[in-house]
């Protein structure tokens, strides 16, 4: 028998040339696995190192016993096997690069979640119209004055991602937390909350009553109307009452399938599994 939940998601390229953000709904009846990653745009194909984040962590569960005996080191490892694979990438490369990306993965089990994230992509868990709880960014902020007549204006940089350096960054852990009745679990990129006020995107999530797909493909639009605004996803799910357990399993899964991979994505997809297999073959 299924979770309990109704999920979507969302990814709009914004003002950008290209789509460098990257999502995953995954479930099986015991056990669900979100995940997003945002490409740093200021790297070389930070598309690559967000695409891989999500291939690694869809290997790997649909490889895993479900239920996970323990989904942290689960998601840990998803994100040191997908650092691996990103700084691999990147030194093969001719000249070699340094693709990056943010990562913030959730799982669902048991009636709990867990995660983990590194960078300034968010989870939020929404209980009650209130952020019950939220991922702090792994970023700096500084503010530069823009002119003698213009007030100062922040601008952020990150401190942790994936890629770009030998060491796998170090990842923060949410804690267990016990899901209730209408809980909805956000994740998404700051081309989201970042031109979104927090109390439109909590308001547009807290009505049970209104379909998880439709609000966010609202605050997406509202976002992308912002000039110059970034890629817009998220992917988020809402734990439902338990006697939505007894209705169709149809109404309960609402997730659209994967896009398909972009074609610049071609070289890095082909060569994953045989990345994992010799890893795994090389730790053994």
């Amino acid at each position: 028998m299924r979770q309990p939940v109704e999920a979507a998601k969302i990814s709009l390229i914004g003002d950008r040339p290209k789509n460098q953000d990257r999502c995953l709904y995954l479930s099986s009846p015991k056990t669900i696995l979100l995940g997003l990653a945002d490409g740093l745009g200021g790297h070389p194909r930070g598309e690559i190192a967000a695409q891989l984040l999500i291939d690694v962590s869809e290997t790997l569960f649909r490889q895993a016993r479900k239920p996970l005996p323990d989904p942290q080191h689960f998601m840990l490892l998803c994100i040191g096997k997908a650092h691996e694979l990103i700084t691999r990438f990147g030194r093969r490369q001719t000249p070699p690069v340094a693709p990056r990306t943010t990562a913030v993965l959730a799982i669902v089990q048991d009636a709990s979640a867990h995660w983990v994230h590194v960078g300034d992509s968010r989870l939020y868990l929404i209980r009650d119209g209130q952020v019950h709880a939220r991922t702090r960014d792994h970023s700096h902020v500084r503010f530069v004055r823009e002119s003698a007549t213009k007030a100062s204006r922040a601008h952020s940089s990150l401190t942790r991602c994936l890629g770009g350096m030998v060491q796998p960054p170090v990842t923060t852990c949410g804690p267990i937390t016990p899901l209730q009745q209408g809980d909805t679990l956000l994740l998404c990129s700051d081309g989201l909350w970042g031109q979104v006020p927090s109390t439109t995107l909590i308001g547009a999530l807290s009505h049970p009553a209104a379909a998880l797909e439709q609000s966010l493909q609202s605050l997406a639009r509202r976002a992308g109307e912002t000039p110059n605004s970034d890629n817009i996803t998220a992917v988020a799910m809402r734990w439902l009452a338990p006697d939505a357990a007894s209705r169709p399993a149809e109404s309960q899964h609402s997730a659209p399938p994967n896009a398909p991979p972009d074609h610049q994505l071609d070289h890095a997809i082909e060569h994953l599994n045989s990345m994992l297999e010799k890893s795994g073959q090389a730790r053994n």
